[in-house]
This record gives C-alpha cells, sequence and structure tokens, in this order.
C-alpha cells in the first residue's frame, strides 16, 4: 500500500503497490487533506450526505488540482448497486462500472465500505472501474466487467485487477439471508453471532472462477471500518459519514 499526497500538499489519496496496474493511473481518496468538518472530516467528496455543499465542492476541487483533471472530470455514473456496465461516454447513466479506454477522462465511483474494483489489460489498451458493494458482488459486476473486456480481445487471464479499501469481515457481520448468497468459505464467525462476509475475498474469488489469474489480484488489506481516522464507513459511523472517490485512467496511447 502506497498512500501519497500529491504534489506534497492537499488530499491524501491511497495507490495500490507499483505495477499492480501497468498503464493506468488508480488512486483512492481517503479522508484527509479537506475542508469538511464534523463526522464529515475532511475530504468529504459525496454531495447530499449531510455535509455542507461549499465544503464538498472545495474538495472535488483540492481533487482534481491534485491529479491536473479538468472541471468536467472525473465522469461518473448513477450507482445503484447494481451490475449494470457503460462506456465513458454513458457517463450519467444509472450503472455501477465504467469501461475505459486509453485517453478517456478520468473515471470515478463513489465508496464508503463498498469495494473499487480496478481492471485492466497489460498493455493498458482497455480498462474497467467497478463499484461492488455485497449486492454488486453477489451479481457479479466484476465478472461482467472482465467478460467485457475480454470481448474487446483482452485474455481473461492477462487481466490485472485491484481491489481497494473496503469493510472487510472483521467489520462486516450480514444477515441469514446475505449469508445464503455466499458460499461458506467466505463467511466467518463474528462476535455478534452472526456471520461475516469476506468482501474482497468474494470478488476475487468470483473472478478466478471465470478465469483471472489469481497472481494478477492486489486486494488492499486495509479495512474501511477499522481506520476511522483514515477512511469513511458507512457501517461504522451508522450512515452519518462523508464518501470516498476511486479514480481510474487509463494512459493515453502512444502515437
Amino acid at each position: 500500500m502506497r498512500s501519497e499526497a500529491k504534489n506534497g500538499a492537499g488530499p491524501i489519496l491511497w495507490a495500490p503497490p507499483e505495477g499492480a496496474l501497468p498503464s493506468a493511473r488508480f488512486f483512492m481518496a481517503t479522508r484527509l487533506g479537506g475542508v469538511s468538518e464534523g463526522p464529515f472530516a475532511s475530504l468529504n467528496l459525496g454531495l447530499r450526505v449531510g455535509d455542507q455543499d461549499e465544503a464538498v465542492r472545495e474538495n472535488v476541487r483540492l481533487v482534481r488540482k491534485a491529479l491536473e483533471m479538468s472541471d468536467a472530470e472525473p465522469i461518473r455514473v448513477r450507482q445503484v448497486h447494481g451490475d449494470a456496465l457503460v462506456p465513458a461516454s454513458g457517463a450519467g447513466a444509472a450503472a455501477d462500472g465504467i469501461l475505459l479506454g486509453p485517453g478517456d477522462p478520468w473515471a470515478a465511483v463513489s465508496v464508503a465500505d463498498c469495494a473499487p474494483v480496478a481492471l485492466v489489460a497489460p498493455d493498458g489498451s482497455r480498462g474497467a472501474l467497478v463499484h461492488s458493494g455485497w449486492r454488486g458482488t453477489q451479481l457479479g459486476i466484476a465478472i461482467r466487467a472482465a467478460e467485457a473486456l475480454a470481448r474487446g480481445r483482452v485474455p481473461l487471464e492477462s487481466l490485472h485487477v485491484v481491489i481497494g479499501p473496503c469493510i472487510h469481515a472483521c467489520c462486516y457481520p450480514v444477515g441469514p439471508e446475505t449469508a445464503r448468497q455466499f458460499p461458506t468459505s467466505l463467511l466467518h464467525a463474528h462476535p455478534s453471532g452472526s456471520f461475516a462476509l469476506d468482501l474482497p475475498g468474494a470478488i476475487a474469488a468470483s473472478l478466478t472462477s471465470a478465469g483471472v489469474d489469481a497472481t494478477r489480484i492486489s486486494v488492499a488489506p486495509e479495512c474501511t471500518a477499522c481506520l476511522p481516522e483514515r477512511f469513511y464507513s458507512h457501517r461504522r459511523d451508522r450512515g452519518t459519514t462523508g464518501r470516498h472517490w476511486a479514480l481510474m485512467r487509463l494512459e493515453p496511447a502512444a502515437r
């Protein structure tokens, strides 16, 4: 795990290990380096969660500046906890994944316990950024993204995948109806007496079952619920909390 302030100041961004995503840039904003206060301190990027709109807009400006984005970036979708994917031209649609090509604008998904998943071809010719909570994971959105890239002549076994910081089984007890939708190998005992879901493990397992090479999947060890000083967590904070952006862009094709 690398966590860094771009340009020496401002937002603190989580980044995957060097080489995990060749020819792609992938970051997740932490909660550090913004101007929001109270339960939203300090880099909340979510509007309509109870924070002051002016503070959120300033936090967005800081992230854009740090990553040298235009005012039109990042492109986003209207997340619905489903399995729909859209191309970069489909920004604003109801979906939970964005398919990207070289030189497309920065894309972002919003998370605060759900997992951001980045999938990239080894030559950077195609990629996808996905929001995957338990519903999206059960529906197989990461598999759908991998298969969409495979239809673009990217062999499944060649894909590089990063599953970013999200809630882990230590903090994710689920009800019996949810637990029944996952293999027992992905469920763990929890002090509450409920089963707890290994969300990143479930995403990784779904991808390997589809043909992705397990050695090319990098899973962030950070649990968002365990680290209140660094991450927002919808589960830990009982809904009164901020939102992170996971951000991805493929490098423009060489001319």
